[in-house]
Parts: structure tokens; sequence; C-alpha cells
């Protein structure tokens, strides 16, 4: 069986991190493989803290790599060890990059550095709209100038960007040499973890032979799909329900 694998923190209230990058990989139809990098202290409410573990990467990951067929990755959360994450990346054609820079509760993460030495190495970067300005120096006001700096992105770093469309009024833009939109609903409410739920499918998609273009059309709909069922599980976010 083809084997996806998430290079991802643990988050334990299980509202976003690799337990739900793992959950959305099984639900497409491949088997979940996951290598923690980092644990955070951390609820509906507030990360309280965080600890790395880029240590215990490698060995991890070498023992997922040796005995499973993994066709694509996931990044999320790392805040060291980027170097040691790249080298399973350059052994997949797959590998999706969803920067984690400050959680939803505000909690800074301080590892720019980290996804600007991973980009190099990635097929498709996934920021969102404040990732991608952290990651490029653009300012991003409206649609045409996130297409500008998604292209910034792509020319800076040799990889596809994807700019997720939360503060562009549900619009992601879509640039791999070619720009391309697609728009999804907005909801009123904030929900927690929508972006690995974004990144993990994307790697699905693109692992299942998908263009870019078709691929985020439909990550969109399974993105759309565990907002709608998002529940309440804490006293603060909605989480995802992939």
């Amino acid at each position: 069986m083809k084997t996806i694998v998430s290079f991802a923190g643990v988050d334990p209230s299980c509202g976003a991190g690799i337990y739900v990058d793992l959950a959305v990989i099984k639900s497409l139809g491949f088997h979940p493989a996951g290598v923690v990098t980092a644990l955070t202290y951390q609820n509906t409410c507030s990360v309280k803290g965080v600890v790395n573990l880029s240590k215990y990467i490698e060995g991890q990951a070498d023992t997922v790599f040796e005995d499973l067929d993994v066709v694509g990755i996931k990044v999320g959360l790392v805040l060291k060890g980027c170097e040691v994450v790249a080298k399973y990346m350059k052994k997949v054609e797959v590998s999706v990059v969803d920067p984690v820079l400050v959680s939803t509760t505000g909690y800074d993460f301080e590892n720019v550095d980290v996804y600007k030495f991973l980009a190099r190495y990635c097929k498709v970067l996934t920021p969102n709209v404040d990732e991608a300005m952290a990651l490029s120096g653009c300012r991003i006001t409206d649609l045409k100038s996130a297409k500008e700096c998604a292209r910034e992105i792509s020319r800076t770093y040799g990889c596809d960007v994807v700019i997720t469309g939360g503060k562009l009024k549900g619009v992601d833009v879509i640039f791999d040499g070619n720009f391309y939109t697609v728009e999804s609903r907005l909801f009123s409410y904030e929900v927690h973890g929508t972006g690995c739920v974004y990144s993990s499918a994307l790697a699905c998609y693109l692992s299942k032979g998908y263009d870019l273009y078709e691929a985020c059309k439909g990550v969109r709909e399974v993105v759309l799909k565990a907002v709608e069922k998002s529940k309440v599980v804490g006293r603060c976010l909605r989480v995802v329900n992939p």
C-alpha cells in the first residue's frame, strides 16, 4: 500500500498537527505514517510551550523509509533539523511544506529560517497570507499583490506555491509557472487545523497524479467538508473533523 509520511508536531488536544494529518491521509486512501518533529503543549485555547524533537527525526524516518512504500511527504511544524527533513524530501517526487510560523492562537515558533531552507527542497509550498509575507518580504493587500508574492516565492525558492486564502476572501492563489485561483466558501467562525488538512490532502492528491490546479480544487472540497463537520470539543476554537 502506498504511504504518505507526515513530518509534524504533536497537538495533544488533536485539533491540529500530526494526528490530523494522519486522519486525512488515511481518509484519502493512503497508508499514513508519522515522524514526530516536536511536542507542543496546546489545546483549543492556546499553545503553552513546545519541545524540539529534531534529534529523533532521523531514527523515526529511517525505520519508515526502509520498510514502507513512501510516495509522498507532508511537512508541518519543524523547529530544527531541517537538513535531516530535506534529506527525506529528496527521496520522493511529491513533497508539500506547510509553514507553521505562528499558531492560530498566536504563539510564535520563531522558525522562519527553517522554512526558508525547506522551501528549496519541496515540490509545493502552502503558506497562508501572513506566512507568505514572512517568507518573501512582500506585502499582500489584495489578490494582485498575492499573485506577485506567489511568483516571488517561486522565483526565490524554486518551488510551486499555493497561498491559501483565508485572508483573501476565500481565494487560493496557485502558481506553478502559470496562475490559477480556487475560491471557497468562507465561514463566520475560526476553525483550528485547516492548514493541516489542506497540506496533507494536497500531498495525497498530487501523489495520485493530479496536476496542481486539479489537486487544489479537490483539496478545497476536503477542507470544506472538514470545516462543515468541525466540532466544539473544548472551551475555545472549533476543530476540523476530516
